[in-house]
């Protein structure tokens, strides 16, 4: 039974948290909400399946929360209930001992890099195995942020009046242009204190870069004019609530994290148990105080 969280990309949405045998995983984006799903063999569930399609998939055989239990969803008739059951048990009781958030181990990451200095500049992928480096992409590398509406980040008044295209956009253009013409993307194996061993395609170590060449927030936030800065600063802000679920943060990023997202109590409350560690716990409390008394009054400011 393995147990673990892995960070999704790209664009950077929080952690996904995993429970899984060799048959079964349990899925949740949350940590309270879980989905179930069976690996099955296609060829035995849907006959004539196209030769191209993968053979094994995973089907949605139901959801648990702790509060509720296990609701099943309807079984295709070619699957083996007898197998399902058995695997679905196990699961079961791994969930309910479960304490999120689980370890964070994908330690293989892929970094678009910086045209000039050939340093990491935004973080495109990670996996836990380096085998599934080879399932992805590094054709046209490209970073993407989360949308403006997903984000809840509007332009502000005077950007609308002079018709700027959305933060998000214009982030992901300056991350572009920072990229150069040909982009070119590394894997990085992160080790325990942080260095980044250089990993090339047949597994072997190239390179070692330290620590502080890895941006804490996934993306440089060093720009050569006070435009670009403001944006990577505005986005980063509006995102601070998601980046505290990160397990490698340090101490001093942490607080300036958690001081980044008091402009967001709603979220904070919404994701502070899958949050590794606290700053400083006294400003938390705080800020889940008002968000609770918020949510209370039903009072539609800074709703995060």
């Amino acid at each position: 039974m393995e147990s673990y969280a892995k960070r999704l990309h790209n664009p950077f949405r929080g952690l996904l948290q995993v429970i899984a045998n060799q048959q079964l995983r349990a899925l949740s984006f949350d940590g309270r909400q879980w989905e179930l799903q069976f690996l099955c063999d296609m060829l035995r569930v849907k006959p004539g399946q196209p030769a191209f399609a993968p053979r094994f998939q995973y089907a949605r055989i139901g959801r648990w929360e702790a509060c509720s239990g296990f609701k099943p969803y309807p079984l295709d008739p070619a699957i083996n209930c007898n197998i399902v059951e058995s695997a679905v048990a196990e699961v079961l009781e791994a969930l309910a001992r479960a304490q999120v958030p689980l370890p964070q181990d994908d330690a293989y990451e892929l970094w678009l890099l910086d045209e000039q200095q050939h340093l990491p500049l935004a973080l495109l992928a990670s996996c836990r195995q380096p085998g599934e480096m080879d399932g992805v992409q590094l054709r046209r590398p490209a970073w993407k942020a989360i949308s403006a509406a997903q984000l809840g980040l509007d332009n502000t008044e005077e950007e609308n009046q002079r018709g700027m295209p959305p933060l998000n956009y214009r982030l992901e253009m300056l991350v572009k242009k920072r990229a150069g013409q040909n982009p070119a993307a590394k894997w990085f194996r992160r080790l325990g204190n942080g260095d980044g061993q250089e990993v090339s395609a047949d597994g072997n170590v190239v390179g070692v870069l330290p620590t502080a060449a890895f941006p804490e927030c996934l993306l440089r936030e060093d720009w050569d004019n006070p435009v670009a800065q403001g944006l990577c600063a505005r986005y980063l802000q509006r995102l601070a609530p998601q980046l505290l679920v990160l397990q490698g943060l340090s101490h001093a990023g942490r607080d300036r994290l958690e001081q980044m997202a008091s402009c967001h109590v709603i979220e904070v409350d919404r994701y502070f148990h899958l949050y590794p560690a606290v700053a400083d716990l006294q400003r938390m409390t705080a800020l889940r105080v008002e968000a609770r008394l918020r949510m209370a009054c039903d009072c539609p400011a800074k709703r995060g």
